[in-house]
């Protein structure tokens, strides 16, 4: 493994600070400032990556702006079907009504049934009647001679 460039640094700090730092459970001042150095660079790594963050969303915003606006009317849609929905079930037919409405168009069929059943019945018996009517048309009609009637004599003639 080829050797890390190293540097080196001397500072001075404050007993309370190293007191502190000694605390967090550092035991050489040089694994503290490595670990600083370190928390500072990634402090600083994150605040770069908050602003590319910030200037991204700058520029991404028109687009979630009309991702807004779509999802606003797409729910003003849903809630509009959902008024026209609730009316629809409000205005349906009870269970009972619906129900009895289908025993009453059951019943109503059988009549039909047996009503044009009744009509085919009528049918066929008005064209036997026809064919009765046309046979005693064709037919010559022979009369019986009626009983001369007898001069009946009044009471008070006798002779």
């Amino acid at each position: 493994m080829p050797p890390v460039e190293k540097h080196k640094i001397n500072v001075w700090i404050p007993e309370s600070l190293w007191k502190q730092i000694e605390s967090l459970g550092y035991d050489s001042p040089t694994k503290a400032t490595i670990a600083a150095f370190e928390a500072l660079a990634l402090r600083e790594e994150k605040e770069s990556n908050q602003e590319a963050l910030g200037r991204s969303m700058e520029e991404k915003l028109p687009e979630l702006e009309k991702c807004i606006q779509y999802l606003e009317n797409s729910t003003r849609e849903k809630n509009t079907e959902i008024l026209r929905l609730q009316k629809v079930i409000q205005e349906a037919p009870d269970r009972a009504e619906l129900a009895e409405l289908k025993g009453n168009h059951t019943g109503l069929q059988r009549l039909l049934e047996e009503k044009d059943k009744r009509i085919e019945d009528l049918t066929r018996e008005v064209s036997r009647l026809d064919m009765f009517a046309h046979y005693f048309k064709n037919v010559e009609v022979k009369q019986i001679e009626a009983h001369a009637t007898e001069k009946v004599k009044t009471w008070w003639k006798f002779w």
